[in-house]
């Protein structure tokens, strides 16, 4: 009860020792929650998978579902993180660090910089919400409403409504902006949207992905969906390569060509721009033009 009046009203009741008060909970609210079991049940719904209650889950404007799959590139990835992570922090390699390890730091924003970025959005931005699209939001919740009530997933209420104006609004401050502007609410629908279809069962999460696509595909990087159907390139590649040869792989290569028919596939037809990109060559990825062929060196 407690947790529901903190969401919903934002304040907290306290009946001990003889003292009765009500404390104000202004705050924004970040709750983790383990799955039944250990490990995160895609054949059943969200609820069913964190044994909450509907009313609770309601209260939050974002549902995150972080799943542990198993992806050998990825986990490749993590593994030299986790080990260089320690290499570096160790009291000797600290007296001496690698000039290298500044080089790909350069790009990232300092600490304290950040801070202050945040300090002054949060106390000096207050965005006004100037025009809002009413018939686009009014369309987007009946549709929303029916696939819930289909889906028999979390309920789609009216406090969806007002978690999209607290999302575009947020959007609107990051970028120091006065007034929420069209795009400040689209990014928020594709956001709740995204967070809506990731808590459903993986029986019907593809059919409303195609549902909802027009609102999905909002400024979406096209790199990152040509490096996800890369990485399942790669992946099926290396599967196959293990099971032909033994002992370790040190370079994997990838057809562009099957690559580039993928891509033609979601309406993707010049690849260029995702070769020359940095999440491309931050991935390990090599394009070679002349063979026409990717190499991802492990």
């Amino acid at each position: 009860v407690s947790t529901q009046s903190t969401g919903e009203q934002q304040t907290i009741s306290i009946s001990k020792a003889g003292i009765v008060a009500q404390l104000q909970a202004r705050c924004a609210i970040i709750a983790a929650s383990n799955p039944i079991g250990g490990r995160y049940d895609p054949s059943l719904t969200f609820a069913e998978n964190v044994d909450l209650t509907e009313p609770i889950l309601s209260r939050f404007d974002v549902l995150c579902v972080v799943r542990d799959t198993v992806d050998p590139v990825i986990d490749e990835r993590m593994a030299r993180f986790v080990t260089g992570s320690h290499v570096r922090h160790h009291p000797a390699n600290m007296m001496n660090p690698d000039p290298s390890d500044d080089q790909t730091q350069a790009d990232h924003v300092p600490q304290d910089l950040l801070k202050k970025y945040i300090m002054y959005a949060r106390t000096k931005i207050k965005p006004k919400l100037h025009y809002v699209d009413q018939d686009k939001i009014a369309s987007l919740y009946a549709e929303l409403r029916r696939e819930s009530m289909a889906t028999g997933s979390i309920p789609i209420t009216v406090r969806h409504i007002e978690s999209m104006i607290r999302l575009s609004e947020a959007h609107a401050k990051v970028h120091l902006r006065e007034y929420v502007r069209e795009d400040d609410i689209n990014i928020a629908i594709r956001i709740m949207l995204e967070s809506f279809i990731d808590t459903q069962k993986f029986s019907v999460m593809k059919n409303m992905k195609h549902t909802f696509s027009k609102y999905l595909s909002y400024k979406k990087d096209n790199n990152e969906l040509l490096l996800f159907i890369l990485k399942q390139l790669a992946k099926d590649q290396m599967v196959y390569s293990r099971s032909r040869h033994s002992g370790d792989i040190q370079t994997v290569e990838i057809s562009a060509e099957e690559l580039e028919d993928k891509a033609r596939q979601i309406n993707i037809h010049n690849l260029q721009p995702f070769y020359s990109s940095e999440l491309f060559l931050n991935n390990r990825f090599v394009y070679d033009k002349k063979n026409k062929v990717i190499l991802l060196t492990m």
